[in-house]
C-alpha cells in the first residue's frame, strides 16, 4: 500500500512540471489578440473623451473666429492630459 501511494506521489510531482512549460495553445493566443485589441479599443476611447474635453474647453475660451488658437488650445490640451514624455533615460526633455 505503502507503495503504490509513494509511486502516484512521484508520478503527480513529475507530470506538474510538464504541463506547467507546455507551448502556448492557439486559445492562449487568440485570447491575447482579444485581450490586445480590447486594450486598444480602451485607450482610443480615453483619447476620444480627453479630445472632447480639450474641445469644450476651448469652445469656452475661444470664438469660432478664433480657429488657429482653438486649435493650438486642444492640441496643447490633450499633450498634457497625456502627461510628460520620458525618454528612456528618465529625463523629461
Amino acid at each position: 500500500m505503502r507503495l503504490l501511494v509513494a509511486v502516484s506521489i512521484v508520478i503527480v510531482a513529475t507530470a506538474a512540471p510538464a504541463d506547467a512549460q507546455s507551448a502556448p495553445t492557439k486559445s492562449d493566443r487568440a485570447r491575447e489578440r482579444i485581450n490586445k485589441a480590447w486594450d486598444g479599443q480602451l485607450e482610443r476611447m480615453r483619447e476620444a473623451q480627453i479630445a472632447a474635453a480639450c474641445k469644450g474647453e476651448a469652445k469656452e475660451h475661444y470664438s469660432a473666429i478664433r480657429f488657429n488658437k482653438r486649435r493650438t488650445y486642444v492640441a496643447n490640451c490633450i499633450t498634457e492630459a497625456h502627461g510628460p514624455v520620458v525618454d528612456k533615460a528618465g529625463s523629461i526633455p
